[in-house]
């Protein structure tokens, strides 16, 4: 147990901000609603881009996606949770009924022994609403540090909350005026109708790259590449590999430019090549971290 005095906090800990604000910050508890939402990842089922988006027959509404190139993400379920978000786990039914509700549709049957892996985590909703876009909770009391509390939404929103939450800081500290709306992500400097350029370039600069890597490399690191690859002028210059993608010098950047710090970090956080990298090669990758 350690004390830790700061001029601010923000409580972002996802399906933990219940336990986080009782436990730790000794605050009360917001009134908020725990989900469970689930999806599937089956064997490539279209070859297009396209996301496709279904009706079932209960009037829910199901998508396809296509996901990591040979691949297909179909959700979602969503249902109320309690306990552990970090035992978070897909019910076989749920399974069945996204397999049952996407083989209406496509003309490839889809069952549950295709699914290759499941997906699952818990989001916070505030308990009178659900909101889309998240929902973000301030406190300031006398001689106490301005206390933050943000929950639900996703990834599409997190700019946007963000902003609310630095926002909320402005009577206490000195702050600049909105930025990142018009902001380019890390590493994605460049107009979207260019990628298939930059893949080009990336290509004619590390001849060893073939055009799956390339792409993969690019849409992951952007303009950022040459501070994963260097100089190298073959494959074997980047050290070790992991699978048919990964290599030392990857896992090297990401461990000192993106903070991972186990195999999961990589294969499931930064990337999804999990899905395709032997055992042995994961085992190699855990050797190679630690």
């Amino acid at each position: 147990r350690r004390t830790i005095t700061a001029r601010a906090l923000a409580n972002a800990t996802g399906g933990w901000a219940p336990m986080v604000a009782d436990t730790v910050l000794r605050q009360p508890q917001p009134a908020m609603a725990a989900m469970q939402i689930s999806q599937i990842i089956v064997p490539k089922l279209f070859d297009s881009d396209n996301v496709y988006v279904f009706q079932n027959s209960d009037g829910r509404l199901i998508f396809a996606s296509p996901f990591e190139r040979e691949f297909t993400l179909i959700g979602t379920v969503t249902h109320d949770f309690t306990g552990d978000p970090a035992i978070v786990a897909m019910r076989g039914a749920d399974v069945t009924y996204l397999c049952e509700a996407a083989s209406r549709y496509f003309r490839e049957r889809v069952t549950p022994i295709d699914v290759v892996r499941t997906v699952s985590g818990v989001n916070l909703t505030p308990a009178s609403a659900r909101r889309g876009d998240g929902t973000t909770l301030f406190h300031a009391r006398r001689r106490r540090a301005p206390l933050i509390t943000m929950f639900g939404g996703d990834v599409t929103t997190s700019r946007l909350r963000a902003e609310r939450a630095v926002t909320k800081l402005t009577p206490f500290y000195p702050m600049s005026p909105r930025w990142t709306a018009g902001a380019a992500l890390p590493g994605g400097d460049f107009v979207w109708d260019r990628f298939d350029t930059e893949v080009d370039l990336a290509r004619d600069r590390w001849r060893f790259l073939g055009e799956t890597q390339a792409q993969r490399l690019v849409a992951a690191y952007g303009s950022r590449l040459p501070a994963v690859l260097g100089e190298a002028k073959s494959r074997d210059e980047l050290g070790p590999a992991f699978g048919p993608e990964l290599t030392g010098a990857e896992v090297r950047y990401l461990m000192t430019h993106e903070w991972a710090r186990f195999p999961e970090d990589i294969l499931w956080r930064r990337s999804k090549l999990g899905l395709t990298m032997p055992a042995a090669d994961r085992d190699a990758l855990a050797a190679f971290m630690a």
